[in-house]
């Protein structure tokens, strides 16, 4: 899930550290630019306030900074095949800025931390996090991080590159990158999804174009958001590059309006078989 600009907070202030900045800020907006210069000053003190990093490393645009060990290259690799994977619906390849990766190293910590800086995000397992050009991915080690992991790092490219990105867009595509090539036949929301398709279901794009924020969108939702994408980027050539150049076109600054609008006009078709495509396919399990 993503979080843009709601706090002043930095990567390398610590927990105590933030959080008299940033209520500081909220309450007198009008001194926001003292604040930013403060905020910006306070980098400088990130070694005073006391944060311990064991990891401090920087691969190929990413930076690492975890409280505990962490296997920074088997983690960038994986970053970097799903960003060759990402490349071709949409260019990320120009992407230029480094995303941080702030890995705490348990549950508790990461809690705490939120708790002071975003504490909206208390129930997700990670967060991406955007303030202006700095772009940076919050979670904790735990089994699942992998996952979680690349499924943020989705949302930090998309919005390196695309002005800005519909809603069941941004989270259809993190939920379906989130899983390796190799496993998304074969994911429990796959199984359910064709289940459900074979009682007639099928996900309402306009209803999900109406959405207002990632915090009003249900499970449901999610699953829906996920569903089309995987639709569109499997079903044919021509609805992969229906999207290709939807997006394509948001990138050079177009304003290309609801992509079911989009589709009305230039593949009237795909709509109407998101229901069919599901029902027909077949679900791996090996």
């Amino acid at each position: 899930m993503a979080f843009f600009g709601q706090s002043v907070e930095s990567l390398h202030r610590t927990r105590g550290c933030v959080t008299g900045l940033r209520s500081f800020a909220t309450s007198r907006p009008r001194l926001q630019a003292i604040i930013l210069w403060l905020a910006v000053w306070n980098l400088g003190l990130s070694t005073a306030c006391g944060q311990n990093w064991v990891v401090s490393e920087q691969r190929d645009g990413l930076m690492f900074f975890s409280e505990t060990f962490i296997n920074v290259d088997g983690i960038s690799n994986e970053l970097k095949s799903l960003r060759k994977e990402l490349n071709n619906v949409v260019n990320v390849a120009a992407a230029k800025t480094q995303v941080e990766l702030i890995i705490f190293g348990s549950h508790a910590s990461y809690q705490k931390y939120l708790k002071g800086s975003l504490p909206e995000a208390l129930r997700r397992r990670a967060i991406f996090y955007r303030r202006g050009d700095t772009f940076q991915i919050y979670s904790w080690n735990h089994r699942e991080l992998i996952k979680d992991l690349r499924h943020e790092y989705t949302h930090a490219l998309l919005h390196q590159v695309l002005p800005y990105v519909p809603l069941w867009v941004d989270e259809g595509l993190a939920e379906y990158f989130e899983d390796r090539p190799g496993t998304r036949l074969k994911t429990s929301r796959f199984a359910s999804v064709k289940w459900k398709a074979r009682t007639g279901w099928k996900p309402s794009l306009p209803g999900l174009e109406r959405i207002p924020s990632a915090s009003q969108m249900s499970q449901q939702d999610y699953l829906n958001s996920w569903a089309w994408v995987a639709y569109v980027l499997n079903d044919s050539p021509e609805s992969f590059m229906t999207l290709r150049a939807y997006l394509h076109s948001i990138s050079i600054g177009e304003a290309p309006g609801a992509f079911s609008e989009y589709l009305a006009e230039r593949a009237p078709r795909i709509p109407n078989q998101v229901g069919s495509y599901f029902r027909k396919i077949r679900i791996s399990l090996r």
